[in-house]
């Protein structure tokens, strides 16, 4: 990374702090799965200053939050993928042949950053790119321990208080406990140094210029049982997602549809309704007191009438023909 990419110790020292304010904030509206947990590690890459999302689950996807070189809040995503034995790669750009480290560099790793209006949309921004990238159930409220942040907060802040003259850069690689290897310092005028904390609750400071020449050391208090930054809680929080799956919703039974005989094919509405309705009624009476008349001498003058009618009916028919 170049020196002139790093920030300030005086820019540093306020910075980390107000973006992990922001995060812890918008947490309590967000969840985590159950035994995931994330560290947040100081960094400085390619004009981005801030925290790169460290998660203790195996991912090929890894998120940074912090400011570009204008102050502006960022949310990156940097992909990793490996590639296919069969799959086209590029070989040139413009009529320059890549060598192999860029060929290979190029594919396998995409980045893309999303630039926000403040701290507040990039840290929701950032909470809901973590949970599509772990979105498996059950949920739980996130618990966040910031003291181990907090203690470098300190010792950022102190160590600008001895080198405010200089107020040099300095450098955070995004590797865990890189207190323990030391933070980079230097000056345009040649300055360098380093800040580290090689024993755990002692921090020192080592700076020096053509000029000046400057070495401190002081205590913090000591951390017990250190825990990750961000880690899911005891408690799980039963999210609309999570209670479909546990209590699918049952679907109430459709009422019983009534069919009523002779009427149901019935389009017509209103009177002529009603007098069909009549006609139809008077019908079934008819025929019932027929069939159940016991009078012999009724049924046999009926029968003769009846055979009278197709006999004329036939004759009719016959002279027609």
């Amino acid at each position: 990374m170049p020196v002139a990419s790093w920030p300030r110790l005086s820019q540093a020292k306020d910075l980390l702090p107000i973006i992990r304010g922001n995060l812890v904030a918008a947490a309590c509206r967000h969840t985590l799965p159950a035994g995931l947990s994330l560290e947040l590690l100081p960094i400085v890459e390619d004009g981005l200053v801030g925290y790169e999302f460290l998660p203790n689950q195996a991912t090929n996807t890894y998120l940074t939050i912090g400011c570009d070189d204008r102050g502006v809040p960022v949310l990156r995503q940097r992909s990793y993928r490996a590639e296919a034995s069969g799959s086209l790669r590029v070989a040139a750009v413009n009529g320059r042949t890549l060598s192999q480290r860029e060929r290979v560099s190029g594919q396998s790793l995409r980045r893309r950053d999303a630039i926000l209006s403040d701290w507040t949309s990039a840290a929701e921004a950032a909470w809901i790119e973590l949970a599509a990238l772990f979105p498996e159930q059950p949920r739980h409220d996130i618990e966040v321990d910031e003291s181990a942040h907090e203690c470098i907060d300190e010792a950022l802040a102190i160590a600008h208080e001895y080198l405010a003259d200089w107020d040099p850069c300095i450098d955070f690689c995004g590797v865990p406990d890189e207190a323990q290897y030391g933070f980079a310092l230097t000056h345009a005028n040649g300055g360098r140094g380093l800040l580290a904390s090689r024993q755990r609750g002692q921090w020192a400071l080592w700076f020096q210029c053509p000029y000046a020449a400057l070495n401190e050391e002081w205590s913090a208090p000591l951390i017990q049982g250190a825990s990750s930054w961000a880690s899911a809680g005891a408690i799980p929080r039963y999210t609309p997602q999570h209670a479909a799956l546990l209590f699918p919703s049952i679907k109430p039974e459709a009422p019983a549809r009534t069919h009523r005989r002779g009427t149901s094919g019935d389009r017509r509405e209103g009177d002529d309704r009603r007098s069909a309705d009549r006609r139809h009624a008077d019908r079934r009476h008819g025929d019932r007191r027929r069939v159940d008349s016991s009078d012999a001498d009724r049924l046999v003058e009926r029968r003769r009438q009846d055979r009278r009618r197709r006999d004329r009916r036939d004759r009719a028919s016959h002279e027609r023909h």
